[in-house]
């Protein structure tokens, strides 16, 4: 049923793709500006006959990705990467190959998660993402995870989820987002030509599943609200999973380092036992720079003393407790066992990330904490 009904369809694609060439002998699409945050990433996609034009010269960058056109380029991605061969139907084969779900049929819209699923499918990182799924603390309790949780984990773990440069920040997608062009082609680009090291990245990851510390019952709320928005999209100025203005545009919701830090732990009240906490009182400062600035370095927490639910700061130029306030660059929340939870360019929003020995930035940048979780609870 599924090969029926696509296979005119894949046909029509094949004979568009000749809308390529015209588009990019003439320097690009006309809906595809200079200075366009994934336009490199387009015409490759369109150059290759990944992304099939809407029109020798429209790209359509901003249109929702159907199905057929997901799977074409999953089948691709099969091929380039594992050498699965592409075959004539290429929404039939990633039915067949639970790379993606039929849905409403080849012309039906994709999300993001149903996209990214099929990628993380095809890269050998499904286990992977379903062991982080799982994630639980040392006395077994399971937080509620979002929908996704370990795929997306996983897509930005291994670098195929890129960050949208600051000023196109209405383009981040949340998982549940319908999937547009550009992002596909951006994503597609990205797992082409991932590190040599990114596989073993995303599988590595794995470990924060089965590494946490117990919580105390304040600490379970406070970092389950923080798991919760993880996958969050990274937007500059961000404070809200919700659509938002944080600069005077209208953007995605997410979360920039310290945005995220106010979310969780200043613009929420914390209810256990009748005893309610809030950090609103102790975070003033909305700049990852003016917390530090703010914070004495009698207050100033050693790596060695960190407990779950500390504020991380990492720093340019990291001398413990001492670092200068100037080169601190970035701030996150303290899980425990050498993970982190914090929203990063890098990452491409939320992840949970290992900041122990051998972990790069993570590790060496690291400057101090800050506790304003109260002690016992």
């Amino acid at each position: 049923m599924v090969r029926g009904r696509s296979t005119f369809l894949a046909a029509a694609v094949m004979a568009l793709l000749s809308f390529a060439p015209s588009a990019l002998a003439a320097g690009g699409f006309s809906d595809v500006p200079p200075g366009f945050w994934a336009r490199q990433q387009i015409k490759w996609a369109a150059n290759n006959g990944w992304i099939t034009p809407s029109s020798p010269t429209a790209f359509k960058p901003h249109h929702s990705v159907s199905r057929l056109n997901a799977s074409r380029v999953l089948a691709r991605i099969a091929f380039q990467v594992k050498g699965v061969p592409e075959e004539p139907d290429p929404f039939a084969q990633a039915v067949a190959a639970a790379w993606i779900p039929e849905g409403a049929g080849p012309t039906g819209t994709i999300t993001q998660l149903e996209f990214d699923r099929g990628l993380v499918r095809i890269l050998g990182l499904a286990h992977a993402a379903t062991a982080l799924n799982h994630l639980q603390t040392a006395d077994g309790w399971a937080p509620t995870l979002p929908d996704g949780f370990g795929v997306e984990q996983e897509v930005r773990a291994i670098g195929a989820r890129i960050n949208v440069p600051d000023g196109w920040d209405s383009w981040e997608l949340s998982s549940g987002d319908l999937l547009r062009r550009a992002n596909m082609a951006a994503e597609a680009y990205q797992a082409t030509h991932l590190s040599p090291w990114a596989i073993a990245a995303g599988r590595a990851k794995v470990a924060v599943a089965t590494q946490l510390p117990a919580w105390s019952p304040l600490k379970r709320k406070v970092l389950r609200l923080a798991l919760r928005y993880a996958g969050s999209p990274y937007i500059w100025g961000g404070t809200s999973p919700n659509p938002q203005s944080p600069l005077g545009s209208p953007v995605a919701g997410g979360f920039d380092c310290s945005g995220f830090v106010w979310w969780v732990m200043k613009l929420h009240s914390y209810t256990v036992s009748s005893h309610v906490w809030s950090g609103n009182a102790a975070i003033q400062a909305r700049s990852t720079f003016d917390m530090a600035a703010q914070l004495p370095v009698a207050k100033r927490i050693h790596r060695r003393d960190l407990r779950p639910g500390d504020i991380l700061f990492w720093s340019s130029a990291p001398n413990g407790i001492k670092t200068k306030p100037a080169t601190v660059y970035h701030a996150g929340i303290y899980l425990g066992n050498d993970w982190a939870i914090n929203s990063h360019g890098s990452g491409d929003g939320v992840t949970l990330d290992y900041m122990g020995p051998n972990a790069g930035w993570f590790h060496d940048a690291f400057a101090f904490g800050w506790r304003v979780m109260p002690r016992g609870r």
